[in-house]
């Protein structure tokens, strides 16, 4: 029988992308949701429906992810789970209690409800490489996979460093449960940068604004964000692939944390755009906007080494999402 995963945050732009691979690479996944009445959207997706997997693919109900029993009975009798479901930086969440505090809350819960679950093996945890960058972001530091910041101190009144304090808070929180109780399971924290790159979610051109691909988005199509952003960046296919790479046991076993970030400088999407898709910038399809970029030194290298692959560039990045835009729109050409 097909090892059976419990994947959080499957319909997240990540998640959904991890749900897709892992069907298709035959695991057994039971998706846990807010509600069960998005269960049939989900299952109903033309993307999920090609696979022919309906036999494997079940859905939990896991209404609020703050509760320190939340994921008590979504985690019984599986074999894995990839935590990915947490708040992402938005101006219509209270930088408290909607960013900072569940962001901490949702991976204690879980590593509280894996303690309890005899037969699990490995939990993969979506970290981020903000968990590892001082804010503001200090450009002559190396960061790796590694490295560590204390705890930061709320409360806070804004978006950026309540998410921040709270990806280090959740690593930190993992980092101590290891230590103090010694799991009979393996704990692996993947640290991606911004991610973006094909949406499998998006049907319409408006579902694309549903993640992180919105930025890139703005700097195309003549959006002018109001403050920089730090660099680091991930295509969405490096990792889903490395969230599912992270379960690999015996001789391939993978490192427990992995990093997941390539250097980038957002304007520079622009003159990819005119490059590769010149017709578009001429006729105003795409027009260029503006969104600096704070350099930041995060050291992935050591993870395309570890699984022998070679990262997808900010380019790749760039021609991924402007390409959907265009078919979405129904622009591309034939």
């Amino acid at each position: 029988m097909a090892p059976t995963l419990l994947l959080t945050g499957a319909n997240g732009f990540i998640g959904f992308k991890v749900l897709l691979n892992a069907l298709e690479q035959g695991y057994t996944v039971r998706a846990a949701i807010r509600s069960l009445e998005k269960s049939d959207k989900l299952a109903q997706h033309p993307k999920v429906q090609a696979l022919n997997a309906a036999d494997r693919l079940s859905f939990v109900e896991v209404p609020d992810i703050t509760d320190p029993k939340a994921y008590e009975e979504a985690i019984k009798c599986v074999t894995y789970v990839i935590h990915i479901a947490s708040p992402l930086p938005s101006p219509f969440l209270d930088p408290q209690t909607g960013i900072y505090e569940p962001n901490v809350k949702s991976v204690t819960s879980m590593l509280q409800a894996a303690a309890q679950e005899p037969g699990l093996e490995k939990l993969v945890i979506a970290s981020s490489a903000f968990a590892n960058t001082p804010f503001p972001p200090n450009g002559d530091v190396k960061i790796t996979p590694e490295s560590r910041l204390p705890d930061v101190p709320g409360p806070f009144d804004s978006m950026l460093p309540a998410y921040s304090a709270g990806k280090i808070g959740a690593l930190n929180a993992t980092d101590r449960f290891v230590e103090e109780h010694s799991p009979s399971f393996e704990v692996v924290n993947v640290f991606p940068g911004f991610v973006f790159g094909r949406d499998d979610r998006a049907l319409r051109v408006e579902e694309l604004m549903a993640s992180t691909n919105r930025i890139l988005l703005g700097v195309i199509t003549g959006q002018a964000a109001p403050a920089p952003l730090p660099s680091g960046a991930c295509h969405v296919g490096d990792a889903a692939m490395l969230f599912l790479r992270a379960l690999d046991d015996g001789d391939n076993a993978a490192p427990k944390n992995i990093g997941a970030n390539v250097p980038h400088v957002f304007n520079e999407a622009w003159g990819i755009v005119q490059e590769r898709f010149p017709d578009a910038a001429r006729d105003g399809t795409f027009t260029q906007g503006k969104q600096e970029t704070i350099p930041v030194d995060w050291d992935a290298h050591q993870t395309a080494l570890d699984f022998g692959f070679t990262f997808k560039t900010w380019g790749d990045m760039v021609v991924d999402v402007a390409s959907q835009y265009l078919e979405l729109s129904g622009k591309a050409k034939a």
